[in-house]
């Protein structure tokens, strides 16, 4: 009666029922991000977008000569390692930031309050794009006002070729330093080689010259770190007036060739955008649909692997293996608290709408039970069980009773709830003559059975006690009781309190022939599950079946949908 483990194995369908059980879940998640994606996408401050394009050509150009050197052709991979350089000195405080800086960003408002505004601008306004297989680099700049981004963004293709051009103009100056050092530094070592034959090496001059010739190598160290590093090391007055130098010749070149002058060429320069570009909100709606649709299956799948309730009927059947019966689902019957009319139509489902879906499943619980009965196993009285409360068992036991007085049994139904018993409201009679009385002594068995609207059924209500419930039915009345109603009438039904949290019913059954356990789809969890078929095997009642309640009509319209259509 244990239950087991169920099996890992999952299907299609499996996939399909859990979003259909989970559809609000879908629909809801989906339904909100796409209206915050789109109220966001309203909210949002329009953009522009500017334009240009530059054109970087290899590293080698000689920028005097016009030529490029022997080692111009450079492998790929090294190529393209230098146009990514490139563009992350674009985007660089040192050029990108100048042009913030230009355009005094930083008293807008949307800057003021920012720790980094800079990096802000970089990473949120500029954006570059490398045309595949090309030495194309697109730059772009968004911004509210359409004339400022194309000025920002002209700008800083000139700033970035300034500054490249500068770069390289500053490489050659140290570099021709670098050769006149080298040179220099050569013609000490041959006078080294020279002097050294005539003097030894502790004379004056010997002495004079080493020293000349290490901080000449010092210098060298000194020029080859700066050319690693062109823009990091400040100009002095010296590098200043050669650099001059230098952009005189380039500017006094001939035009053919001014092209070379910069490995760097504007070649499309911005122009002032007319239409928005951000933010693109149709688009942003679909994504935000589409995002909202994937999210809220994902959301779906977890709340379902989160919830341990018990859902449908493989699951049932999973956990029960054969050892115990599955007797069939019940349809979802509510009704409002503390209305009276609603408790009754649904307690009475069975004899007000006998032609509904929801009958015919009582029909078949109940033909389920005179089965087992019918296989040497005759049942005179059987306990109607859940493991909490809310799952359908007093519905359940009056309509169960009701099915079976319509083939004819007497069929006395027992309100053992003495707590909080509701079949007499349910039933219309009075609860002042109930179980609670008798079991006190108070009244007699006759005083307490009576007579309901439905042929061959009885009741007797829970009655009032003052007296704890779990003394009353462990007493020797209440087992005088269940002997006498066997005596009786055909099939006695007992209605009772939850099994896992209240103690009297426990009690109760293992007095009692047999036990029908009803659990609710999506509110009994599998660790209450477990815990009432642990209790009911310890009372050592048998066990007629499981009935799951609360199924919805949906969900077995396959079965029933077509034939009550109909109907």
């Amino acid at each position: 009666m244990t239950p087991f483990s169920p099996p890992n194995e999952s299907s299609f369908k499996d996939y399909l029922y859990i979003l259909k059980r989970r559809r609000w879940i879908v629909l809801s998640f989906c339904i909100i991000t796409t209206v915050v994606v789109t109220i966001a996408s309203f909210v949002m401050t329009p953009l522009f977008r500017a334009t240009a394009t530059i054109i970087v050509e290899g590293e080698d150009t000689d920028i005097l000569k016009s030529t490029e050197s022997s080692s111009a052709a450079v492998s790929f991979d090294i190529f393209e390692n230098y146009i990514q350089t490139q563009m992350t000195i674009i985007l660089s405080r040192n050029v990108a930031g100048k042009v913030f800086n230009e355009f005094k960003l930083g008293e807008l408002k949307s800057y003021k309050n920012n720790s980094d505004p800079v990096k802000t601008f970089i990473k949120s306004n500029i954006e570059l794009e490398r045309l595949k297989g090309t030495r194309i680099i697109k730059i772009s700049i968004y911004d509210p006002e359409p004339q400022r981004a194309a000025d920002m963004t002209n700008r800083l293709a000139e700033i970035y070729s300034q500054e490249n051009l500068m770069r390289r103009a500053l490489t050659v100056i140290r570099n021709q330093r670098m050769s006149s050092l080298n040179a220099e530094y050569l013609r000490l070592q041959s006078k080294l080689d020279t002097l050294s034959n005539q003097y030894g090496p502790k004379h004056p001059e010997m002495i004079a010259l080493k020293e000349e010739i290490r901080m000449m190598a010092k210098r060298m160290q000194s020029e080859k770190l700066a050319a690693q590093n062109s823009l990091a090391k400040p100009i002095n007055s010296e590098e200043q007036q050669m650099l001059e130098d230098i952009l005189l010749q380039i500017q006094e070149n001939s035009v053919m060739s001014s092209s070379r002058m910069n490995n760097v060429m504007i070649a499309d320069q911005a122009v002032v955008p007319t239409r928005k570009d951000r933010p693109k909100r149709l688009l942003n709606m679909l994504i935000g649909f589409v995002g909202g649709l994937v999210g809220g299956i994902f959301f779906a799948f977890v709340v379902n692997y989160l919830d341990d309730t018990i859902k449908t009927d493989e699951e049932v059947k999973r956990y029960l293996g054969k050892s115990v019966v599955f007797l069939g689902s019940l349809f979802s019957e509510k009704h409002k608290a503390g209305n009276s009319t609603e408790r009754t139509n649904i307690d009475q489902l069975v004899h007000l709408q006998s032609n509904s879906p929801s009958a015919e499943t009582y029909r078949l619980v109940r033909m389920g039970i005179l089965w087992f009965a019918s296989k040497d196993n005759p049942i005179k009285d059987f306990a109607v069980l859940s493991p909490g409360p809310g799952e359908g068992k007093t519905t359940v036991a009056s309509n169960i009773a009701i099915a079976l007085s319509q083939v004819n049994h007497r069929v006395l139904l027992v309100d053992t709830d003495i707590r909080r018993g509701r079949l007499h409201e349910s039933h219309g009679v009075s609860n002042d003559k109930g179980l609670g009385q008798y079991l006190m002594g108070s009244l007699s068995i006759d005083a307490v059975i009576k007579k309901t609207e439905i042929p061959n059924l009885s009741l007797v209500t829970c009655g009032e006690s003052v007296i704890d419930s779990s003394q009353l039915l462990s007493s020797k009345k209440m087992a005088e009781f269940i002997q006498e109603t066997r005596k009786r009438f055909d099939m006695v039904v007992y209605d009772t309190p939850p099994v896992v949290l209240i103690s009297d019913t426990s009690i109760l059954i293992s007095q009692i022939d047999s036990t029908l356990l009803v659990i609710r789809s999506g509110t009994t969890t599998i660790r209450m599950f477990s815990k009432a078929l642990e209790i009911i095997k310890e009372s050592k009642t048998r066990l007629i079946g499981v009935v799951m309640n609360g199924t919805s009509f949906s969900d077995e319209k396959s079965y029933y949908g077509k034939y009550y259509k109909k109907t």
